[in-house]
């Protein structure tokens, strides 16, 4: 499995295709300090992966960011 085709992915979906292949994996969860955008934690998405020494698959997932009152206003005029 080419692990790297996970990025971008939503993070349910990486997680049983890993697990389907019997692959270990860890999760990091980032934490985005925008003010012009806010997260969605229901909608998290791969934007890192990194395969560790030992075998085990490292997933970074991100909430899908979501753009605020002010970029919608600012993108509407």
């Amino acid at each position: 499995m080419d692990i790297y085709s996970l990025f971008g992915m939503p993070l349910g979906y990486a997680k049983s295709s890993l697990e389907r292949e019997n692959i270990n994996y860890t999760v990091v969860l980032t934490e985005s300090t925008s003010r012009f955008f806010h997260a969605d934690l229901d909608r998290l998405y791969v934007v890192r992966v990194r395969q560790e020494a030992n075998g085990t698959v490292e997933l970074v997932a991100n909430p899908r960011m979501e753009a605020g009152e002010t970029v919608k206003k600012l993108l509407h005029k």
